[in-house]
């Protein structure tokens, strides 16, 4: 996860990150001991049946959650939800002891009702939290988060395993819910708390859920996708567990085969998504990273069906599940941040739930046909229709990127109506009355905004149409610059973007340095900030280039250092800190190599408080060959190098002891060593002359 300075995460992200984890490494130790104890007690024929049964009887489960997060608001949901599970967990452990395959049944539709329907919820809470351009930053750090938490959930279970029984494993469960619930509750968003009464009778007027999902094509195609995924899953899946009861009969193998197996996946989604997400939403974009998943269940299908092995049966399902909960995810929880808050209240956990589980039961419905009617591999015809349905889901990605940036154009238009209002935005005007009671002529529609226009152009990956932005006279709207910033990244841009960029500098220095101090932002972007803010000779820029100062990236450092010495050259007047500029070199030597770029470096430092020009010739010096320059250089440096600084650089300058005392005042060094310089580069100049 990405790092800040004083902190692992960033403060606003660190309750999502420890919720997610621990919701997380609560799902996949329940999964596992889910079908650990299900399998242990029935004939893996009885799967399909259950899936289909929980499947169904889930629907009702969130749609009942959809109206309860569009009345009390996810921040009041989820909670008392996530309380709720652990609750049940712990009256199922009572009943597993006298009916343990009353147990086995209730803690699997436990999973299916609580499962998938947290998860989603705390996306929603997510989503509330943080807007898109941030949730594009902080989806990372969560993503990360939620890799981990499989990874040490599944390791929690696999050496459970061979030390308790499978329903000791429901009392862990429970613990990890109760732990998630303090982190939950710190994530609400402003005000969350105030929405009691108001929610009920927003809920009262929202329109439902599903009207939403039917009337809006960009939320009908997502829950479509998510049918197909979830279809798929569950033919891979009956396939996966059928293989795995024929492989390990007995219950503690079996949970101990599926611990090891969600720790394996765990740990894979953890390392793809903190190595591979920024970089797939960067160039692949949103439907892009969302088509790797289903592509690789493509192209894993005809592997199964060439080499129909158990073996074979697990990659596919492993790389599913890896990919389905790093990149895909990543990439499927930035389609909701454009919709408005009273659009994802209500449709959301229907979409991730609901969808989810029509899919399942469809896929378990399929299960159950092909087993009632094919006696020879069924099993291969099962993986040939989760290829086929893999590819359909192919074919409806591409729409995505449009539809993605048309939600965003539809958040700028209704940028400006209340945050709290409980209609969604195409409803309100209908809704506008006159004074004596009757509906209001229907007012006209509005030009097209030109924000709107200039951010679609800015978000087009047109080179033209961005150039085109950039290069107008006037100065960049603040509103724009946060989508600027990210185009620093392109090498064919960077002039025209550096350009703009300096120009709305001085209105918009906070928004360079918030994402110059952010280490979830690109790198590239991040380096090339501090060389726009060089050219603005303010102390809010200065004050933001010292935090740079101790960022964790050398190269990030380094550039806030040359600009720093470029504002100093602008305005002697700016206010540097003699401690902090002391406090950052003492850091570089400490931590930097010797010699090269790092040396360079803290001179570039030191430059801040001490006479530039001198110190840059020494430093030239010592890497000469004239001893006599190099003596006159150390001798320089002994007499204004700060004492902390000396002690701690001076072995890093090749000379084992300082030079003995001149008697020479500083004035008086530093003239000969400018005029030592001069000669030699006279001498050297005239003999090249002869």
């Amino acid at each position: 996860m990405p790092k800040r300075p004083g902190g692992f995460v960033s403060a606003p992200i660190r309750p999502a990150v420890y919720a997610v984890g621990l919701l997380i490494a609560q799902q996949v130790a329940g999964k596992a001991t889910r079908d650990a104890f299900f399998l242990s007690q029935f004939d893996v024929t009885s799967l399909p049946l259950m899936a289909a049964t929980s499947a169904l009887l889930s629907l009702l489960a969130v749609l009942a959650f959809a109206r309860g997060m569009a009345a009390l608001s996810p921040a009041r949901m989820v909670p008392l939800a996530v309380g709720a599970s652990a609750a049940l967990l712990t009256g199922e452990w009572v009943l597993s002891g006298p009916f343990p395959r009353l147990a086995a049944v209730a803690v699997y539709l436990h999973t299916a009702l609580f499962g998938a329907t947290l998860v989603s919820g705390f996306w929603s809470l997510v989503n509330e939290r943080f807007d898109p351009y941030s949730a594009k930053r902080a989806v990372g750090p969560i993503g990360t988060a939620a890799s981990l938490g499989g990874t040490i959930g599944g390791l929690i279970t696999w050496q459970a395993a061979t030390a308790v029984n499978v329903p000791t494993m429901l009392l862990a469960m429970a613990a990890l819910n109760v732990l998630c619930l303090a982190p939950l509750l710190r994530l609400r968003p402003p005000k969350a708390l105030r929405g009691g009464d108001r929610g009920r009778v927003v809920a009262e007027a929202d329109p439902s859920g599903l009207r939403l999902i039917h009337d809006f094509p960009y939320l009908r195609n997502l829950a479509i996708v998510v049918g197909l995924c979830a279809f798929v899953e569950a033919l891979v899946d009956y396939v996966f567990n059928a293989g795995a009861k024929a492989a390990f009969p007995r219950g503690p193998q079996l949970m101990a085969f599926f611990a090891l197996f969600h720790t394996i996946v765990g740990l894979l989604a953890l390392v793809v998504q903190a190595t591979s997400s920024r970089i797939s939403l960067a160039r692949l974009r949103l439907p892009g990273t969302l088509a790797v998943q289903p592509a690789v269940v493509a192209l894993g299908g005809l592997l199964v069906l060439s080499f129909p092995r158990f073996w074979t049966t697990i990659l596919l399902r492993g790389s599913q599940a890896v990919l389905r909960n790093s990149l895909f995810r990543s990439a499927y929880e930035l389609l909701y941040t454009p919709l408005p808050r009273e659009w994802k209240r209500p449709t959301k956990v229907i979409v991730d739930v609901g969808f989810d589980r029509v899919g399942t039961a469809a896929g378990s419905g399929a299960v159950m046909l092909v087993l009632g009617l094919t006696t020879a591999m069924p099993h291969r015809v099962l993986i040939a229709l989760a290829a086929a349905a893999a590819g359909l889901t192919l074919a409806l990605l591409p729409r995505f990127q449009r539809d993605y940036l048309d939600a965003l154009k539809e958040g700028l238009r209704e940028g400006d109506y209340d945050a709290d209002s409980s209609a969604p935005p195409e409803a309100r005007p209908a809704e506008a009355v006159s004074v004596d009671g009757r509906a209001a002529p229907p007012t006209p529609p509005a030009p097209p905004d030109p924000l709107v226009e200039v951010t679609s152009d800015l978000l087009s990956g047109d080179p033209v149409r961005i150039r085109r932005v950039l290069r107008r006279d006037e100065t960049l709207d603040p509103r724009l610059v946060s989508h600027v910033i990210r185009l620093l990244a392109q090498d064919d841009l960077f002039a025209d973007v550096a350009s703009a960029l300096r120009i709305a500098a001085p209105r918009s220095t906070g928004q360079l340095l918030d994402a110059l101090l952010d280490p979830s932002l690109d790198a590239v972007v991040r380096r090339r900030i501090p060389r726009v803010l060089r050219v603005t000779p303010t102390q809010r820029a200065v004050d933001g280039l010292f935090q740079g100062l101790r960022d964790e990236r050398f190269d990030i450092r380094y550039r806030c250092a040359q600009a720093l010495v470029k504002l100093r050259a602008q305005n002697p007047a700016l206010r540097m800190s003699r401690q902090e500029i002391i406090a950052a070199a003492l850091r570089e030597i400490e931590t930097g190599r010797r010699g090269g770029r790092s040396l360079d470096h803290v001179f570039s430092i030191l430059s801040l408080l001490l006479e530039r020009e001198p110190l840059v010739i020494a430093l030239r010096v010592l890497r000469a060959d004239d001893p006599a320059l190099r003596g006159t250089a150390l001798e320089y440096l002994d007499n204004v190098l700060p004492d902390p600084v000396r002690e701690k650089l001076w072995p890093q300058l090749g000379s084992p002891e300082r030079p003995a005392p001149s008697g020479l005042s500083i004035e008086e060094i530093r003239d000969n060593l400018l005029r030592s310089t001069a000669s030699a580069a006279l001498r050297r100049s005239t003999g090249r002359k002869r």
